[in-house]
């Protein structure tokens, strides 16, 4: 009996010690192999280890690579100050660069961007960059004072007129100051910021132009024969051009010479397709692209008066307006519209406007001029070649017409290297406001923005390169308005 309760108790003890030494090694295994085992731990040391020296090596090659870029740097031509003399960047830049001319003046050059030294080594008379599709754009130096907008706190009798001295020139406000509702669109506390870092700003060296995918481009290969000229006009076929996409594709502007202007796009609009041009776009370009704002357009026309005495008041002979008959000398791509009289039995049976329906290739008269069939006769104007030409009198010979010009068509409408700021199109800025037109301060629900700068149906003198006119609702497109876009340094 002794014997068989000490076999039970041997028992026992074995399982118990079996069940031990199966817990054991359970939690030895698991000390091993689990989640938080001296193998996993292991491997996370390891992974651990292999990331860090992958930082290491990255952080290794981007300082090497970045001590080779400035001793390349150092390889250019320096400035007084000792930075790259502007002229030297003539490659496509991997970062943005702090560089110099001649003088010391300092010019940011952005990522993505080269220096086009033929067109200036002066930061006076226009620094122009470009970058790998040849957009260009001219470096606007500015301090953290300067930008700010233009100050209209005098009074003026007579705001149809709107001309105040300010010690560089005379200014024309027009249906700017009857409203104090007037907002930027733009981040003007990002931009101001931007300024302050890099001295200055971009802006586009041309009116933004239609791009090449567009289906309304006349350099479209399926309109390059016609050189289709586009409107809204609700009896047109063809697509309008205020819009932002084809099919899925962002539409974007170019900032080049010679191509068509993109105009018939309302404010909304070219807000838009302006941060469509560089936005999104941070592993290439160290820019962010916007519509122009009024501090910067003001701040645009005070750096040209320094160089172009009363350019705020007298913009005649600086751009495409219909009191400038300069007559081209060599081609330029144009639309020549027409004024005429509506034939009897339309609707109004006034004055208006025959568009043109195609571009020409030419060197035409610039300005009013009327057209008698001696010349470019009145019957001409009911034609394919003019959108709703029937609609209008050809038996008068008070017909007028103006001259709509591609982008950078005539040098003498240059100034320190920036075209068509003064006349050609109105452009739209980032200035908007919600008021009634008639009655001052008077708040309605339609949104109407500031067109700054003329254009060929306006004259030089009444509508200079510093004109504001806030009488254009936003959301509509008009044949004589277009865009330009700026461009503020990351």
């Amino acid at each position: 009996m002794t014997e068989s309760k000490e076999r039970g108790i041997t028992l026992i003890a074995l399982v118990v010690t079996i069940i031990v030494l199966i817990i054991l090694a359970t939690v030895s295994i698991n000390m091993v192999v689990g989640e938080n085992g001296l193998i996993r731990k292991a491997e996370q040391a390891r992974d651990a280890y292999e990331n860090s020296s992958k930082k290491e090596e990255e952080k290794l090659d981007s300082i090497t690579e970045e001590y080779e870029y400035l001793m390349e740097l150092r390889k250019l031509p320096q400035g007084p100050t000792g930075k790259p003399l502007v002229e030297g960047l003539t490659e496509i830049q991997k970062r943005t660069v702090k560089a110099e001319d001649k003088y010391g003046k300092e010019v940011t050059v952005p990522k993505g961007f080269k220096v086009v030294p033929e067109f200036g080594k002066d930061v006076n008379n226009g620094i122009v960059i470009e970058d790998e599709d040849g957009n260009q754009f001219v470096w606007v130096p500015c301090t953290e004072e300067q930008y700010k907008k233009h100050e209209y706190n005098k009074k003026i009798e007579d705001d149809t007129t709107s001309k105040s001295d300010t010690g560089n020139g005379k200014w024309n406000t027009y249906e700017y100051r009857k409203y104090v509702d007037w907002e930027e669109e733009s981040n003007v506390d990002k931009n101001k910021e931007s300024v302050a870092k890099n001295g200055g700003f971009y802006v586009g060296r041309y009116e933004a132009g239609v791009p090449d995918n567009a289906s309304f481009s006349v350099n479209n290969e399926n309109n390059k024969i016609t050189m289709t000229y586009y409107t809204a006009d609700a009896n047109n076929e063809n697509k309008s051009k205020n819009v932002t996409k084809e099919g899925e594709e962002d539409l974007k502007p170019v900032s080049k010479q010679g191509v068509q202007a993109w105009n018939y796009i309302n404010q909304t609009n070219t807000v838009e397709v302006s941060k469509n041009m560089y936005n999104g776009t941070e592993s290439t370009y160290g820019v962010t692209s916007q519509l122009i704002d009024g501090i910067a357009w003001d701040r645009i026309v005070d750096w040209l008066g320094e160089n172009y005495t009363n350019i705020a008041s007298e913009s005649s002979s600086h751009g495409n307006y219909s009191d400038n008959t300069t007559q081209l000398k060599e081609d330029a791509l144009y639309a020549q519209h027409v004024y005429a009289t509506l034939k009897s039995g339309q609707a109004g049976e006034s004055s208006g406007w025959v568009y043109a329906s195609k571009y020409k290739k030419g060197h035409p008269k610039l300005g009013e001029e009327s057209l008698t069939e001696d010349g470019e006769g009145s019957t001409k104007y009911n034609s394919v070649d003019y959108i709703n030409g029937s609609k209008y009198n050809t038996s008068t010979h008070t017909i007028s017409k103006r001259i709509e010009l591609s982008t950078g068509a005539i040098s003498d409408f240059k100034l320190k290297n920036i075209y068509d700021m003064a006349g050609n199109m109105w452009e739209w800025t980032t200035e908007t406001g919600y008021h009634n037109t008639t009655e001052t301060n008077a708040n309605t629900i339609t949104k109407y923005a500031v067109i700054r700068g003329g254009c060929f149906n306006a004259n030089g003198i009444v509508y200079p390169v510093s004109c504001r006119y806030g009488s254009m609702v936003a959301t509509s497109p008009y044949y004589s308005i277009g865009f330009r876009v700026v461009l503020y340094i990351k």
